[in-house]
């Protein structure tokens, strides 16, 4: 049975494969998707992380970009012919699946474990419906081993890998995520102004 890990560069899902490394389990695949909208830093990160573990990290792409969605129209229901336009603050985004999802799910096989960052203190997104509906094997091991968002966060800087992006935002994700709080909208304003 393959290992296949999640990677976003965010702190859980960094701190996960080295502890798992760490622990001697055995990490086959790491996998990052790449939405075409992150920010320029991350990439330089996910460089020095795969760099630091000795291990590629595979970069998926979308088969569609960020404008092709937000340019593409509702082939049906009640919004039928319209635009998709930004992703809703209040509801779910169409932008996590169409650029990361479904990216994910073509590597996640039932024959494989896939490993997800999620720290111990957000344990309740592990019952999301994407990983209890699944064939696939999902496991959660900062949650199985008590590890805590903070935890991540301090292991990460003794080993000189935290990353920069979160001297800026709370949140990692994509730079034009309508969901950010008004401190990263600031810092994206004050320091991003070309994105």
């Amino acid at each position: 049975m393959k290992n296949i890990v999640s990677f976003s560069g965010g702190k859980d899902s960094t701190a996960m494969p080295l502890m798992m490394l760490e622990r001697g389990i055995q990490v086959n695949e790491i996998y990052f998707a790449d939405t075409g909208v992150e920010f320029p830093e991350l990439y330089e990160y996910i460089d020095k992380v795969e760099e630091y573990i000795g291990h590629p990290i595979i970069r998926l792409q979308p088969a569609k970009s960020w404008d092709d969605h937000f340019y593409a129209t509702y082939k049906r229901g009640k919004r039928k012919g319209e635009r998709y336009g930004f992703p809703a603050v209040v509801y779910g985004c169409w932008a996590r699946p169409k650029l990361k999802t479904e990216q994910l799910d073509k590597i996640h096989l039932p024959d494989s474990n896939v490993y997800i960052g999620i720290a111990a203190d957000e344990k309740e997104r592990t019952n999301r419906k994407a990983y209890t509906n699944s064939n696939c094997n999902y496991r959660f091991p900062l949650v199985e081993w008590g590890i805590t968002e903070e935890d991540c966060i301090n292991y990460l800087k003794a080993k000189g890998l935290e990353n920069q992006l979160y001297e800026r935002f709370s949140r990692l994700g994509c730079w034009m995520c309508p969901k950010q709080n008004l401190k990263s909208l600031r810092s994206l304003y004050l320091c991003y102004p070309e994105l």
